[in-house]
């Protein structure tokens, strides 16, 4: 990836600031804004963990929510309330109506006054909305796990690239807690156990074929384009909960929508692996399947002659 040289830096340090900065960035000169400019942000996917991300940057003084988006009405009108009673209560207004409430995400791309959105909708609409949003000339902060494949990741990049906006995907775990996976990195780094020659990466498993019983579609959910680009297949709540919910809904462990806990937690802890190694530039020069049926044993191989499994402990063990 490029050396990150944006003149546009708000948006960075904004998503920075609010704790959301992770690994990955693709970026390209563009033009300068003023130092006092304020982005305009929408919001594309209000779920839980979306809400969490509009709390945080909502306390960005530079930074103006002007659009929520979510296929379900109820979620997307509670985030507009919890946008609209943020800015009346700071600006010391009685009431504040600047917050559109969106359904459809093409719509809040079409918008001029946003300058940048965050996507947290469900993994199989990552690299689709990335992409539009990158063709709208948006700048952009997606939720991990970024895509299901190489060639997604690859389109999502040249995109980027060829429409010169900045691009970002985030790790909690490179940005939160305190720093303490930072600081078992350098532990890592620092020689602490030596020169490392194995490391081993628990978590969950691959994703299953989705074969829930079909349910009747709430009213105010858009089903079809929840499904969006990934299979159209009968509603079900697991997949997409009735109204606002609080917890991380099982779609995830289906493989038409989402990766499993391989996927999931594994952006995670891989990504920490692959930080410790100082490989974050290059990953794996050889990955070999496990034998047979069993969902763990993957394997990969850095040029460094490291070996990576999956398996073992939750979390990462490194073995020097």
């Amino acid at each position: 990836m490029s050396d990150f040289r944006s003149t546009r830096r708000q948006f960075v340090q904004s998503v920075a600031a609010a704790g959301l900065l992770g690994p990955a960035m693709v970026s390209s000169a563009r033009a300068a804004s003023g130092p006092n400019d304020r982005i305009n942000v929408g919001f594309i996917g209000v779920g839980t963990m979306g809400r969490g991300h509009l709390r945080k940057l909502l306390g960005q003084k530079d930074v103006q929510v002007v659009a929520v988006c979510d296929v379900v009405a109820e979620r997307r009108d509670d985030a507009k309330t919890i946008v609209e009673e943020h800015y009346a209560k700071q600006n010391d207004l009685g009431t504040y109506s600047g917050c559109a409430a969106i359904n459809d995400l093409r719509e809040v791309l079409g918008r001029k006054d946003v300058d940048a959105v965050v996507i947290a909708t469900p993994d199989h609409w990552h690299a689709a909305a990335s992409v539009l949003a990158a063709r709208a000339g948006k700048d952009i902060y997606c939720e991990k796990p970024l895509t299901h494949s190489i060639a997604e990741g690859r389109r999502i990049v040249d995109t980027v690239r060829s429409n010169r906006v900045i691009f970002q995907t985030g790790s909690q775990q490179r940005s939160e807690f305190g720093g303490l996976f930072r600081k078992g990195v350098e532990y890592i780094r620092n020689g602490a156990i030596g020169r490392v020659h194995t490391v081993r990466v628990g978590v969950g498993g691959p994703p299953v074929a989705c074969d829930l019983p079909e349910q009747e579609i709430p009213a105010g959910t858009d089903w079809n384009l929840w499904c969006g680009p990934g299979p159209l297949r009968p509603y079900n709540e697991v997949l997409c909960p009735k109204g606002v919910h609080k917890h991380f809904p099982a779609w995830r462990q289906y493989k038409e929508y989402g990766g499993g806990a391989m996927a999931d937690i594994g952006a995670h802890h891989f990504d920490i692996a692959e930080w410790a190694l100082d490989m974050d530039g290059s990953g794996p020069v050889l990955i070999e399947p496990p034998a047979g049926d069993t969902t763990t044993g993957l394997k990969f191989v850095f040029s460094n002659g490291v070996e990576m499994f999956h398996g073992g402990p939750s979390g990462c063990t490194f073995e020097g």
